[in-house]
């Protein structure tokens, strides 16, 4: 706990606490209905993602520099990339600026990924 703000028990501290319940549906909703749905129908798929995407732009500016988001996001720009390469222009764009704000280590793979 001592040890800075990038640790396990911040992490789980995350988890864990009331005022970020909204983080469980995100993993829901990323998982159960976006991914989990991507065979069946990219679109909606797409659009799910797109909202979870827009739930943790609320997140992360009602609570900034969390572990949580950060966590979220690790490992994921490429599989961000790879959903988002194959949108339609207006949900390109909403994505690529979503990703960039909230994924700042990755902001610069997302602008030249998805044009």
């Amino acid at each position: 706990m001592f040890d800075g703000l990038r640790n396990r028990y911040w992490l789980a501290e995350n988890m864990l606490n009331s005022r970020y319940s909204i983080m469980h549906d995100v993993y829901y909703n990323y998982y159960r209905l976006g991914m989990d749905k991507l065979y069946e129908d990219e679109n909606a798929a797409r659009a799910e993602i797109l909202n979870v995407l827009n739930l943790l732009y609320n997140f992360n500016t009602e609570n900034p520099n969390k572990m949580i988001n950060q966590f979220f996001f690790q490992g994921k720009s490429t599989e961000m990339i790879k959903i988002f390469s194959k949108a339609l222009p207006p949900d390109k764009a909403r994505a690529k600026e979503l990703l960039q704000r909230l994924d700042i280590t990755n902001s610069a793979k997302y602008n030249d990924e998805l044009k």
